[in-house]
């Protein structure tokens, strides 16, 4: 007997059998884009038979395509594959949709029950007015008295980027005013705040608070001598870029060298993925309204990334942790952000940062709010000993030596899993990682660099064929664990 969803379907809920009924699921994904959020199962008959879905690239490809061309102002879902009942489903999800109303063909959509139903008069005036009032939207205010133009190379960066990246349906053949208004950019034919903060040329001197100031301080507080610093006067993306990069530069690396292929490897000490994604969310989701800027303070025993404006209405820090509502401060900003992979899906940053951190072993940031500001903390606190390596006479620089690797918990799932080789698809599904680069470089490649899991095929390590399996060492490491020896 084929076993059936435990969830039916609801104002959040909608089955369709396979993508041949796509066409109706886009009505429904309008509706929940007005209603602010919801999730169609592919793979799943209207009774909640769970009959599955094949799913290839081009698959996604063809949904989010359909997405982004028929649905206005753009929809960004998230898409992915979930397994339920070993069988694939294929779920697009919506969540966080700053943009209402939205119109499907023509026509506004919101849920009512397991329905369909269009949008009141009252209800379009509502979502129109709210957009179009700069105390709703301020990133789609006119940026006034700007008149140096865009960046043309910028703008040609992003649009390769978010072609690549998004699918994002626009023919760069087109004249720039026409690309900027498709982008949202344009308010009513004048460049606005967000377009402004992407692509302006010489944005602080129009706005001399849209800076970011960095800075190395030496003991745990401001007191102490500044080693580094860097204030980035620039757009959006690159603030985020040098930001990163002067993290990474201004953080312990562990050193080792690797038994398998006798190579030193490296390891920075804090995820450098959620660095990025901090720093991307200030940028993001700070208050432009306020004259201040984003400040990043490097202490000897932490970081703090703060950024001005506190969390916008309807949200406290204690529910950050949990599921919590995402409210876009910024919501045009954010798209650019999100069209050029800055930001992975939106509404889940924080349980990024969470889960990767864990992942490494480490605490989860701290997240607070202070005199007006929010302010994520990164405690800097490493498993490894400092050894210093001599040369004869003459002592080297210092590099950081692994002591006992100790596999996290995920980790260990993953080194059981693969007492029979498993391809990385199957590893990833199985541990439930979305995000395929943080998968292969915090999670998969350390305890294959510590030899607790091999590749099958060695001489071979990008073949489509590569699967990996437990090691003698892997098997010991875990015996170890067992007996809690590690």
């Amino acid at each position: 007997m084929k076993k059936s969803m435990k969830t039916n379907e609801s104002e959040r809920v909608e089955f369709k059998k396979s993508t041949a009924e796509l066409k109706q699921a886009l009505k429904t994904l309008c509706a929940f884009a007005n209603n602010g959020e919801g999730t169609v199962y592919f793979g799943i008959d209207d009774k909640g038979k769970i009959t599955g879905q094949e799913v290839s690239d081009n698959t996604i490809k063809r949904i989010s395509a359909s997405v982004l061309s028929l649905i206005e102002p753009r929809l960004y879902p998230n898409i992915y594959v979930k397994k339920i009942n070993n069988k694939d489903v294929l779920l697009v999800e919506i969540k966080n949709s700053p943009e209402k109303p939205y119109f499907y063909k023509g026509k506004a959509y919101k849920r009512i029950g397991t329905s369909d139903a269009y949008l009141s008069r009252y209800e379009l005036e509502k979502f129109l007015y709210e957009r179009a009032n700069p105390a709703y939207r301020f990133d789609r205010m006119i940026a006034e008295d700007y008149r140096d133009g865009v960046s043309a190379k910028t703008l040609k960066w992003f649009l390769k980027n978010a072609k690549e990246t998004r699918n994002l349906p626009i023919d760069l053949s087109e004249d720039k005013n026409t690309i900027l208004n498709k982008l949202g950019l344009m308010t009513q034919d004048k460049l606005n705040f967000a377009g402004l903060l992407a692509f302006g040329k010489k944005i602080q001197k129009h706005f001399p608070d849209i800076i970011l100031k960095c800075a190395v301080f030496e003991g745990a507080d401001k007191t102490g001598r500044i080693l580094d610093h860097i204030e980035i006067n620039a757009n959006a993306f690159r603030q985020i870029d040098y930001a990163e990069n002067f993290i990474l530069r201004n953080i312990r690396k562990a050193a080792w060298i690797n038994p398998q292929t006798g190579r030193r490897e490296e390891r920075y000490e804090l995820p450098y993925l959620a660095i990025r994604e901090a720093v991307a969310n200030a940028v993001a989701h700070r208050d432009y309204r306020i004259p201040s800027h984003i400040d990043i303070a490097i202490f000897d025993n932490r970081i703090e990334i703060w950024s001005p404006g506190a969390l916008p209405f309807g949200i406290e820090i204690k529910e950050l942790s949990k599921g919590h509502l995402s409210v876009l401060r910024n919501p045009a900003v954010a798209e650019l952000l999100f069209l050029a992979g800055y930001i992975e899906r939106w509404g889940t940053g924080i349980d990024k940062m969470n889960k990767m951190m864990r992942d490494y072993g480490l605490f989860s940031p701290e997240y607070k709010e202070i005199a007006g500001n929010f302010v994520v903390i990164f405690q800097r606190k490493s498993r490894r000993k400092k050894t210093q390596v001599s040369s004869g006479k003459r002592r080297s620089s210092t590099v950081q030596v692994a002591s006992k690797y100790r596999p996290s918990t995920v980790q260990v799932k993953i080194i059981v899993f693969c007492k029979k080789p498993k391809h990385r698809d199957e590893i990833q599904q199985y541990t439930g990682f979305k995000h395929r680069g943080h998968f292969r470089a915090n999670i998969l490649k350390p305890i294959i660099e510590n030899g607790l899991i091999k590749m099958t095929i060695q001489e071979r390590p990008n073949s489509p064929k590569q699967k990996y399996v437990i090691t003698k060492k892997g098997t010991r490491v875990l015996e170890e664990l067992k007996r809690g020896e590690l």
